[in-house]
């Protein structure tokens, strides 16, 4: 007769039985899910801190945060233990608002240098930058009050509209 195997959560549930059989099993249990919950909760933080140090890195480098900011959007970051909570804020808040910052800084100092270049031309082809609008649309939807991002649209104003 061919042996079979047994699913791999067999022995961990009869385990258990065994621990809640006994007299004090329910407080082991107890102590072993306090465990496992600070466990989860910890790892829920170092992720969210290693997540966040990449993007200060990348952004740092002007490089494009891409991974960090796709886990920030993510459900595993919306489900993260409540000790992770303010370094997933700060990682969505560079994410919303340093990365779209950066392109539009990157469009704004291009289109400054062309005009330095040009100073009489009628247009640039660095006011008709891709990254602006598309920075544009996020930073006035999520942080229009942001006074670098006021300032900065005042710099490309002056730049590409003639003001």
């Amino acid at each position: 007769m061919p042996r079979t195997r047994c699913p791999g959560f067999v022995i961990p549930a009869f385990t258990i039985l065994a621990v809640v059989a006994c007299d004090d099993g329910k407080a082991k249990v107890q102590q072993i899910g306090k465990k496992i919950d600070q466990t989860v909760e910890r790892l829920d933080r170092d992720e969210a801190a290693t997540h966040l140090a990449a993007a200060k890195d990348a952004v740092a480098k002007g490089l494009e945060p891409a991974e960090p900011c796709t886990w920030a959007t993510s459900a595993t970051a919306d489900g993260a233990g409540e000790s992770a909570k303010p370094t997933v804020a700060e990682l969505r808040r560079l994410c919303s608002l340093d990365v779209p910052l950066g392109r539009a800084t990157r469009a704004t100092t291009q289109a400054e240098a062309a005009r330095a270049e040009q100073p009489d031309a009628p247009s640039l082809t660095e006011c008709s930058s891709d990254e602006w609008p598309k920075a544009k649309q996020r930073l006035d939807r999520d942080h229009a009050s942001e006074p670098r991002w006021t300032e900065l649209k005042a710099r490309w104003a002056k730049v590409c509209s003639g003001a």
